[in-house]
């Protein structure tokens, strides 16, 4: 075997075994969508709706399965003597023993994630329903009605800020000024820097008399919108 020979089959040796590396990186990927997608949590669901939609829509040069040659795989893998087992192109043992078809992991990955997105398009125009139910209801001065909505909404899209705020905005105008501060910290949670959900917050604690409350919510929503501070300003004398 000449030197020139020797280099071209190691370079090809070289790229084979990156290439079987990136196909066991895409099994552990994989593993770990269907994980997120399994969670309880919403967030965490999100993040494997978004995960398993960029692995599915990576392009064919991209996707390791695709573009394998397998018997040139044997070939060149047996011409530096190392022996291959070609099924371990298609499965890969899991830390419990069980054995899992790439294949078909990402067929099920597609599968739940294109029902996940049509459940998330049924609740969100069921959530818009009930919304526009509930903001009709609240400008007729219904509150009662526009709560029993925005209820349902929140039932349909569990992390949408805007109907957490208008629910505690319908709260606050039944005078349940601490329900609606439980509303109001939720929104926060979903968006640490809503300056709707601070103005309301702080509207709450200045109906319950928490001056050291009101002050620090105020104090807190400035910092986190320093371009909004007249307009806060403005906003807090009509309290």
């Amino acid at each position: 075997m000449n030197n020139s020979f020797k280099l071209a089959m190691d370079r090809d040796l070289e790229n084979v075994n990156e290439e079987f590396n990136n196909f066991l990186h895409r099994v552990t990927e994989v593993s770990s969508i269907v994980k997120n997608l399994a969670s309880s949590d919403t967030n965490t669901q999100n993040i494997g709706l978004l995960e398993a939609d960029r692995v599915l829509n990576t392009s064919k040069q991209e996707q390791m399965l695709e573009n394998i040659d397998e018997k040139d795989i044997i070939l060149k893998i047996k011409s530096n003597r190392t022996v291959l087992n070609k099924k371990a192109l298609h499965k890969k043992e899991n830390q419990n023993g069980d054995t899992t078809d790439p294949e078909v992991f990402m067929e099920e990955v597609s599968k739940d994630a294109e029902m996940r997105y049509k459940d998330k398009q049924i609740r969100t125009e069921k959530m818009q329903t009930f919304k526009t139910q509930a903001t009709k209801a609240f400008r007729r001065g219904e509150y009662e009605k526009a709560l029993c909505y925005y209820n349902k909404a929140i039932e349909q899209i569990k992390d949408s800020p805007l109907l957490y705020n208008n629910r505690a905005l319908t709260q606050i105008k039944l005078g349940r000024c601490e329900k609606a501060i439980d509303d109001l910290k939720l929104a926060l949670r979903l968006n640490e820097n809503c300056l709707r959900s601070f103005l309301l917050l702080a509207k709450c604690y200045k109906m319950l008399g928490n001056c050291k409350l009101y002050d620090e919510t105020i104090a807190e929503a400035k910092e986190k919108n320093p371009g909004e501070i007249s307009f806060i300003d403005n906003t807090i004398l009509e309290y």
